[in-house]
């Protein structure tokens, strides 16, 4: 019952996975209506999966073989969400505060130096005699 327990081409690879963790001696010994509901529990316990975006693969190279999985979609965990945004949320708001300041207060604080600047020669100020910016340049 093993072998073709296990190379049953409508078994997913889950349920074949866990059938395989299956001592051979037990899974031989199983009768067809106990395999049945046994395949049929282990087929509903199964992890659901649904995703916008399920890319697998296998990446062989000469003496290795890599695989990588791209899931994307949208969260349905809702326990799991919840622990996991307020548990980032400290660090959004660091994130977000350094992101402020280097896109608005940064730009805003040299665009009115250099406009200080361009007043103060413009109305002909001098506020250390002798010294110009242009002096350093």
């Amino acid at each position: 019952m093993k072998q073709r327990a296990l190379d049953d081409p409508s078994l997913d690879a889950y349920t074949k996975f866990v059938l395989s963790h299956i001592d051979p001696d037990v899974l031989a010994s199983l009768t067809e209506h106990q395999f049945e509901c046994i395949r049929s529990a282990v087929e509903k316990a199964k992890p659901i999966s649904k995703h916008t975006i399920d890319l697998r693969g296998v990446i062989p190279l000469f003496f290795v073989r890599f695989y990588f999985v791209l899931l994307a979609g949208r969260d349905r965990r809702k326990n799991t969400s919840d622990r996991e945004n307020s548990r980032r949320q400290g660090a959004h708001s660091v994130l977000g505060a350094l992101v402020l300041f280097a896109v608005v207060v940064v730009p805003v604080s040299i665009l009115t130096l250099l406009i200080g600047y361009g007043l103060k020669t413009w109305l002909g100020v001098d506020l250390i005699e002798g010294a110009h910016l242009t002096d350093y340049m």
